[in-house]
């Protein structure tokens, strides 16, 4: 079996009958595939979970595979709705699904639809989301964040040299999930504003930066959060400055060219 490359994920077989998981990003292992006689398991490292990594994987392996049916055994209620999920019905005490009924939820297009969103007119890049988080900073709002790990060790970098120079960073923002973005866009809905609008401040679920995990938005204690006024500030100065040293770009600059409203405050970590 060769090694199998998916949207986000790297899996390459290491020992008979098991596969490692590894991050595109950054080629850290995030889990283990193993599968022997029609029978599969799959491992993840907590920062992995409830990601997509699972069905990513599972489903990007089995197609390789091609067997003609595939077993899984689970009294986990999360994966068990990971099984069904993908197709597999209850059989006794497993559950199975034949090659031919397996399926790869589409969540991007589900939630859009929802929405009223046409995929096909969204002009912003499709973004992908993080295989792997890890607990970051408590936010401006008083809101645990998540980060993916090489970015988070950038922004713990970054914010201690900004401190060094007299310049508090903080976060307003870090990473979204696509129902996240959804709830998101969905309460601007419900509060009477159109799509067009909606959309020039807010990207669609799937096209969000915020859901790779390593875009972030900022403030300081001097400024209000998601403001233009950022911009006045010596934090945002200060990024201007030394952010590319650290990987960091802003976004949304003016007159860019994603047509998305000016957002001196959202920065990306590109490397």
């Amino acid at each position: 079996m060769t090694t199998i490359t998916t949207s986000r994920l790297i899996i390459k077989p290491t020992h008979k009958n098991c596969w490692s998981i590894y991050d595109q990003v950054d080629n850290n292992l995030i889990g283990k595939l193993f599968f022997r006689n029609q029978w599969f398991n799959i491992i993840l490292k907590p920062q992995s979970l409830r990601l997509g990594v699972a069905t990513e994987a599972s489903f990007g392996l089995m197609k390789a595979i091609n067997s003609d049916m595939y077993k899984a055994r689970t009294d986990v209620p999360h994966a068990q709705k990971f099984l069904t999920n993908m197709g597999f019905k209850k059989h006794d005490n497993y559950y199975q699904v034949t090659a031919e009924a397996l399926t790869c939820p589409d969540q991007y297009n589900e939630i859009n639809q929802q929405l009223g969103i046409d995929v096909a007119k969204i002009t912003n890049k499709k973004q992908p989301t993080a295989v792997q988080l890890v607990d970051s900073d408590i936010d401006c709002f008083e809101r645990p964040t998540k980060l993916h790990p090489q970015a988070n060790k950038v922004w713990q970098t970054m914010k201690r040299a900004a401190h060094f120079d007299g310049i508090e960073l903080q976060l307003v923002s870090a990473f979204r999930s696509l129902n996240y973005q959804a709830k998101l866009i969905k309460h601007k809905q419900d509060q009477g504003h159109s799509l067009t609008e909606i959309l020039a401040t807010n990207a669609a679920p799937g096209h969000s930066e915020h859901h790779t995990g390593r875009a972030i938005d900022i403030t300081s204690p001097d400024s209000k959060p998601l403001e233009e006024s950022f911009a006045d500030t010596q934090a945002f100065a200060w990024l201007t400055q030394h952010g590319h040293k650290f990987g960091l770009t802003m976004s949304y600059p003016k007159d860019n060219p994603q047509g998305m409203l000016y957002e001196p405050w959202h920065w990306k970590f590109n490397n």
